[in-house]
C-alpha cells in the first residue's frame, strides 16, 4: 500500500461519443496502464455505469502497484458544473443534470472529479504536449464544435458558470447562417468541422473528405479550408491581445488538415496584429486524441497533493 507522503500518480478518464478511454499515470507522467471501451450507444445512466468499470479496472492496476493516485478525474462534453460535480446537459452523451461525481465515487470507493473536455486538453498539452515549460496558454478546439480553453498560471481558467472558452457561439459573420444556438453567424456555421465540409460541398464526407480534396487540388475544399482559418484567425485575435497570450495550441479532428488550415490561421492572427510587438505562435497539438485523457490523469495527480485548486 502506498503512503500518504508518497509521490501522486494519477487517474485520468476521456469520455467521448464514441469511445471512454482511462489511463494511469506515475508521478513522473509515465502511462502505466490503459484501458478502452465503447461509449453506450443508449447514454445516460449506461454511460456512467461504463465510467464506473473503466475507473474500477484502473483503480485496481493502481493499487496492485502500490502507487498513490489523486482523484479519478474525468473529462467529459458539455456544460459541467466541475465543483457540484454534475454534467448539466451533454447531448453527446444524452445526459441532464447527472451528478456523475456522487455516482462515480459511491461505486468505486475512490474521490471523483468531473472537468470539461477541452479543459482537460489543454491541461494535458500543458503538462506533456505542445505547452512544455509555458504556464499561459490558449487551447483550441475544432471538431464538431468549436471551443477555447485559457490556461493562466498553470490553472485552467473555467469562468463563474464553467462555461469560459465557448468561443463557437461569439459572432464572426454579420447577417450570417442560423446556428443551432438560435443566434445568426457564430463562429461554428463557418469553422467547425460540418461547416467546413457544407463550404467544401462535401457535407456528408466529413472533414476528412475535405482535407483529402484540398490535397488534390480542389479549389472550393482549399477556399472552405482558408476561409474557415481566416475567420478563426479575426476572432481570436482580439481575445489573444487581451489576454495577452502568445502561444495558441490547435487540436481536435479539424486541425488534422495540418499545414493549410494552421498556416493559414498564423497568418490571419498576424495581419490583425500587425501593430502588436509580440505576435502569437500558433502550434498544432502535440498529443493528438491523448490530449483529454493525459490532462485528465495530470490533473488527478496534482489534486492529491492539493497543489491545485478543485475551481475547474
Amino acid at each position: 500500500m502506498a503512503e500518504a507522503g508518497s509521490p501522486s500518480g494519477g487517474i485520468g478518464i476521456d469520455v467521448g461519443g464514441t469511445k471512454i478511454a482511462g489511463v494511469v499515470i506515475e508521478p513522473s507522467g509515465s502511462v502505466v496502464a490503459r484501458q478502452r471501451i465503447p461509449t453506450p450507444r443508449e447514454g445516460g445512466a449506461a454511460v456512467v455505469e461504463a465510467c464506473i468499470e473503466v475507473a474500477s479496472g484502473l483503480l485496481t492496476v493502481a493499487r496492485s502497484g502500490g502507487l498513490a493516485v489523486g482523484p479519478v478525474v474525468l473529462g467529459m462534453p458539455g456544460t459541467i458544473d466541475s465543483v457540484r460535480g454534475v454534467v448539466r446537459d451533454s447531448p453527446v452523451l444524452k445526459m441532464t443534470d447527472c451528478e456523475v461525481v456522487a455516482e462515480v465515487q459511491s461505486a468505486v470507493g475512490h474521490p471523483a472529479n468531473v472537468i470539461h473536455d477541452v479543459k482537460a486538453a489543454a491541461f494535458g498539452e500543458l503538462m506533456a504536449g505542445a505547452g512544455i515549460g509555458q504556464a499561459d496558454v490558449a487551447y483550441l478546439n475544432l471538431g464538431t464544435g468549436v471551443s477555447m480553453s485559457f490556461v493562466f498560471d498553470w490553472q485552467v481558467h473555467r469562468g463563474v458558470s464553467g462555461l469560459a472558452g465557448e468561443i463557437g457561439h461569439v459572432r464572426a459573420v454579420p447577417d450570417g447562417i442560423r446556428c443551432n444556438c438560435g443566434r445568426y453567424g457564430c463562429l461554428e456555421t463557418v469553422a467547425s468541422g460540418p461547416a467546413i465540409a457544407r463550404a467544401a460541398g462535401l457535407p456528408g464526407g466529413g472533414v476528412e473528405a475535405v482535407s483529402a480534396a484540398a490535397a488534390a487540388g480542389d479549389e472550393r475544399a482549399i477556399a472552405a479550408i482558408t476561409d474557415a482559418a481566416s475567420h478563426l484567425g479575426r476572432v481570436l485575435a482580439d481575445y489573444l491581445t487581451v489576454l495577452d497570450l502568445h502561444l495558441l495550441m490547435v487540436g481536435g479532428g479539424v486541425s488534422e488538415v495540418g499545414p493549410l488550415l494552421l498556416d493559414r490561421l498564423q497568418e490571419t492572427i498576424d495581419e490583425n496584429l500587425a501593430d502588436v510587438a509580440n505576435s502569437v505562435r500558433v502550434v498544432p497539438a502535440a498529443l493528438g486524441a491523448e490530449s483529454g485523457v493525459l490532462g485528465a490523469a495530470h490533473r488527478s495527480r496534482l489534486l492529491r497533493d492539493d497543489r491545485r485548486s478543485t475551481r475547474w
